[in-house]
């Protein structure tokens, strides 16, 4: 049977519980703690230990049922883009059964997820076997050495290893988007098309079923409902990590319960003053997106250039109106080509800014440059699609070296092999 990864929640304190003393006591010299202070803890407080936490994880694996292995993950608010890794250990008689390998891949895709650009942790000098495993998943030893817990004389090294930027593919299925509107607007050629953008390396599908370009008619939430959600279901229930990309706070509550985790909202709530009172009572990502009025008609009768700090403060108002729903994690998206025009440097210069932005809010930040006016007006004359997702990939890797998290796309296989590369520069 194989590795199953879970998260810990409060009613699996005992087993968590138990799975701790025992790692402690198998390796009483390889963790910050000994069992006799763990052993102190009364039963509320591993119970709060294995709450769930947007900056915290406990990760647990099994084979055929039994727990064999463990690891925590955490992201200090202080310092968002740098996840840490803490407690992992797997039961001697199973540690070749590919559980250690498993957890460290379970960990890696909470961190980037998390928002996390690298995850670091640290290893005893001694566990030359855990040394080997991180190294060959990929992580670098800084040089760095740090005592096991204060008073210790034992030394860890520090290991480091980034973490690659999440890719979100485009699902539209819709007839009237501006590259390939009616492609997939039949449920089943959206389908095989989402998990073809799988295969080519999406971290992320975001299905939407109302375009959102300067000649797109606005769509009733029966309709953009009726499009999607056969879709969302199905990519869901393969297994796939789904965005509904839309503005009406109906649409983005049907979707989650049809298996989305992510709302991608291009106004930021703008249009659909009710959207931060839904998501209130959703566990979802919500991916502020930036523009200026209340419909599109509006966005691009008035298209205008913002400049970096301006689309930040504006950001940043929007993200206040969603202070109170305490478990909503916020991804922000400057919303290149959204109402700032088809001029070239504007948008350029928002890419350029991405770390900027994410600096100054405090959070991930998602940029779709794909296929986009600017870019048209960039390459010259009259584009083909080869030429444009070329200009797509190169913009998304400018955006990606400032400090972008999320990077959406059409052509998943075209970033994805620029990203192997670039990344190992």
């Amino acid at each position: 049977m194989a590795i199953r990864i879970r998260m810990a929640a409060p009613a699996d304190w005992r087993s968590w519980r138990d799975l701790r003393l025992r790692a402690l006591a198998d390796a009483p010299d390889a963790f910050g703690e000994t069992v006799a202070a763990a052993s102190q803890r009364d039963d509320a407080a591993w119970i709060a230990s294995t709450a769930a936490q947007r900056s915290r994880v406990v990760l647990v694996a099994e084979h055929d049922g039994v727990a064999i292995g463990m690891t925590v993950g955490r992201i200090a608010p202080d310092s968002p883009r740098t996840a840490n890794l803490y407690a992992m250990w797997v039961a001697p008689e199973a540690r070749r059964l590919g559980a250690g390998r498993a957890l460290l891949d379970a960990a890696i895709r909470w961190s980037r997820f998390g928002g996390a650009s690298e995850l670091a942790l640290r290893v005893t000098d001694s566990n030359t076997a855990a040394y080997q495993l991180y190294r060959d998943v990929g992580f670098v030893d800084t040089g760095r050495t740090e005592p096991l817990r204060p008073g210790s004389q034992l030394a860890t090294r520090v290991l480091v290893a980034r973490l690659g930027p999440l890719v979100m593919g485009v699902v539209n299925v819709t007839p009237d988007s501006f590259s390939d509107g009616g492609d997939f607007l039949d449920p089943e050629a959206a389908i095989s098309h989402g998990l073809a953008l799988v295969r080519d390396g999406a971290d992320i599908l975001d299905v939407g079923g109302e375009a959102t370009n300067p000649q797109a008619r606005p769509v009733e939430a029966d309709e953009e409902l009726r499009r999607i959600l056969p879709v969302i279901e199905a990519l869901a229930g393969a297994g796939a990590t789904v965005s509904v990309d839309t503005t009406k706070s109906v649409v983005a509550r049907a979707a989650v319960a049809a298996g989305a985790s992510i709302v991608n909202d291009v106004s930021g709530g703008l249009f659909d003053p009710a959207m931060p009172r839904i998501l209130a009572d959703l566990d979802v990502t919500y991916i502020v997106g930036h523009l200026r009025g209340t419909s599109l008609s509006d966005v691009f009768a008035g298209e205008e250039a913002a400049g970096w700090r301006e689309v930040s403060a504006e950001l940043g108002e929007r993200l206040a109106a969603l202070a109170a729903p305490t478990r909503v994690r916020a991804w922000i998206d400057p919303g290149v080509g959204f109402g700032k025009g088809s001029d070239p440097e504007a948008n350029l210069d928002l890419l350029r800014h991405a770390g900027d932005l994410g600096r100054a809010l405090g959070c991930p930040v998602v940029v779709g440059p794909s296929r986009k006016r600017f870019l048209r007006r960039l390459v010259g004359g009259d584009p083909d699609l080869i030429a444009l997702d070329a200009a797509s990939v190169a913009a998304c890797l400018g955006a990606v070296r400032a400090g972008a998290h999320v990077v959406r796309v059409h052509n998943v296989a075209l970033l994805r092999a620029a990203l192997a590369v670039y990344t190992r520069m």
